[in-house]
């Protein structure tokens, strides 16, 4: 097939495209689309890996503490310039800090449950993979901005949101999860349509899955963000004294368990001091609230689906 016809081909299917697309290396199918199954269960054993590191190394673990001593702890080991108390420290020094082991346990599980949704709709291959990671995508996405926002504005820490480097490559990052998110679901609807010969709609394929669960389910994701922002819990308040002389003091409103404080307020580096405080009930709230709204997402993402050509 020559480049015009393939250009072609992409552009009347996208998705039957890159489901036939031949990328057999030394006998090998490279092309992962063909195996979304291995993706269903690699995400789902990832996921009960997660779990049980979660469960095993403590409940505000993070992959950056094996990250961080895989960096600079076992090379220090081995060239004799670091002691086994040196790369425990260096693993105790991340503990809490950065996207923490519930997270993929969360958004792997979604996934592999919206996977196997569509899969019973017919939806395979490529167009399976995409319709499950824009709802995991969009989950990111929204999660990540509600905590930006939210810290920004009632921890005074306004940098977050500021489109600088390198906060900047985080915010688009979280743009792009939320954008390509959005297009996802847009496209899932569009895609619902059935179409006769004269391009008109006779029905639908599937619709997205709002009932009442779906309703109580959102009322609880808003609830739960107000429950996180006005916690009624005993906090612990921390301060931190400022190159310029002033001292930030933790707000009480949205409280966390990992303050990042722009300790150089006049720095042109756009970037936090971590603050680490332990208090397992904030981090609860905190996971309580990232299962609340992947689970609304994932249940509006379960299609009802629809057999044959219903009439609108």
């Amino acid at each position: 097939m020559g480049l015009k016809d393939s250009l072609r081909s992409y552009k009347q299917d996208p998705f039957s495209f890159f489901d036939n697309l031949s990328l057999v290396v030394y006998g090998n199918n490279l092309n992962f689309f063909q195996k979304y199954k291995r993706a269903q269960q690699t995400a789902l054993w990832m996921a009960v890996i997660c779990g049980v590191l979660w469960l095993l190394l403590g409940f505000d673990s993070t992959p950056l503490q094996f990250i961080h001593v895989l960096i600079e702890g076992i090379p220090g080991l081995i060239l004799g310039q670091k002691s086994w108390g040196d790369v425990t420290t260096i693993y105790n020094n991340f503990y809490g800090k950065e996207m923490h082991y519930s997270a993929f346990v969360i958004y792997l599980l979604m996934f592999y449950g919206l996977s196997k949704n569509w899969e019973a709709r017919g939806i395979v291959k490529s167009k399976n993979m995409a319709y499950s990671f824009s709802f995991m995508f969009l989950a990111v996405g929204l999660f990540e901005w509600f905590w930006i926002s939210s810290f920004g504005i009632f921890q005074n820490q306004p940098w977050v949101y500021t489109w600088a480097m390198p906060q900047l490559r985080i915010l688009l990052q979280n743009s792009a999860f939320t954008f390509v998110g959005i297009l996802g679901l847009v496209y899932i609807w569009v895609d619902s349509y059935i179409l006769d010969e004269n391009k008109q709609v006779i029905g639908r394929n599937w619709r997205y899955n709002f009932n009442w669960l779906s309703w109580v389910l959102i009322g609880l994701s808003i609830g739960s963000a107000l429950l996180w922002i006005y916690y009624p819990g005993p906090i612990q308040q921390i301060s931190v004294q400022l190159t310029n002389g002033q001292v930030w003091s933790s707000s009480r409103l949205f409280p966390q368990t990992l303050y990042t404080i722009k300790v150089d307020p006049t720095s042109p580096i756009n970037a936090g001091d971590w603050c680490w405080v332990e208090d397992n009930w904030i981090h609860g709230l905190n996971t309580l609230v990232k299962v609340i709204w992947a689970l609304t997402l994932y249940w509006i993402g379960k299609v009802k689906s629809v057999y044959a050509p219903q009439k609108l």
